[in-house]
């Protein structure tokens, strides 16, 4: 069973905002291979791009060498505090640090199974589904 966390409308459109307003502050920082977390781009994307460089190395005769690195639920493991230290060295305006941190801060979550509940938990790192 997939876990279900809900995100009121208001938030979403907010969010939306903010992304835009992230984005123009370090969208020109990003390396051109960047795929994921990107409107218009996606891993097929990415499977292209690379097939292609491959495609095009094989046919001039070079070789082709290739590292896969898979980060295992790696929006689970983002710390916060990081997070927000190191957006305003990337050009993030004061106020966006501002609204993630009020976003991020005193996060919790619980689990339901049936009708019973667990305990709440402070959440101090990953990014809630769906942001």
């Amino acid at each position: 069973m997939r876990p279900i966390s809900l995100t009121a409308t208001l938030n979403k459109i907010l969010e939306s905002f903010v992304g835009r307003w992230i984005l123009e502050a370090v969208g020109h920082q990003l390396d051109n291979n960047q795929y994921g977390a990107l409107k218009q781009r996606s891993t097929s994307h990415a499977l292209v791009s690379v097939l292609h460089h491959w495609s095009t190395a094989l046919d001039n005769g070079d070789s082709v060498r290739a590292l896969f690195v898979d980060y295992s639920k790696a929006f689970n493991r983002v710390d916060h505090s990081t997070l927000l230290n190191k957006m305003p060295t990337t050009g993030v305006t004061k106020l966006v640090v501002g609204w993630l941190y009020s976003f991020l801060n005193d996060r919790q979550q619980r689990v339901k199974l049936s009708s019973s509940l667990s305990d709440w938990t402070l959440l101090t790192g990953g990014m809630p589904q769906g942001s």
